[in-house]
């Protein structure tokens, strides 16, 4: 599968194209961003609303798939990691990132994940929520936190990625960037 750079400012031109007409002046938008590759993104989704004077606020969620997990919990792996994915060329950083995309859907995973918000939410104040992570592949991670908030409100729900990783997802978000690809992000161990 190709591997892309992530690129701010297609980014922001998808925003732009996509987001236009989303909110109205009179609207309050809650931007959720899935930790940990969500929210940069969900920050640069609050600055494009902000920038045309719209009512947001932005938070983070919990909620990741047990490899990422296991990779990020332990400081000393993932320093360790990321000076040998610096020091290593391109072509080699793609090989592995396809390796370990098909590995990771050929996986029977488990679909439920726990999803913590950092504090209780008052989901009524709103007219919209619009979640935001950087790449669905299972779609797990996405429906789950989909239906927790479901669970807690009625509110319009809206999602967002980069990239669709795999065409077999259980959940498509409302808006995404691109399909079948796969994405280097700045905040990536091999980024």
């Amino acid at each position: 599968m190709k591997v892309i750079k992530f690129d701010k400012n297609v980014f922001d031109d998808f925003l732009e194209s996509q987001l236009n007409n989303f909110l109205t002046k009179n609207e309050n938008c809650l931007v959720i961003g899935i930790e940990e590759g969500g929210m940069p993104l969900a920050e640069i989704v609050k600055d494009h609303f902000l920038k045309k004077n719209m009512k947001v606020e932005l938070i983070g969620v919990k909620c990741q798939r047990p490899s990422t997990k296991a990779k990020k919990n332990n400081q000393v792996i993932k320093n360790l990691l990321q000076k040998i994915l610096k020091a290593s060329p391109i072509f080699l950083l793609n090989f592995l990132r396809n390796i370990e995309h098909s590995v990771l859907l050929r996986k029977k995973m488990n679909s439920i994940r726990e999803v913590t918000f950092p504090q209780e939410i008052d989901f009524t104040r709103y007219n919209k929520i619009l979640i935001v992570d950087d790449a669905v592949d299972s779609g797990h991670s996405l429906q789950n936190v989909i239906n927790t908030i479901k669970e807690k409100t009625s509110v319009n729900i809206y999602s967002m990625c980069v990239v669709v990783t795999n065409k077999n997802t259980c959940i498509w978000p409302d808006f995404y960037l691109h399909s079948e690809v796969l994405i280097r992000f700045p905040w990536s161990l091999d980024g």
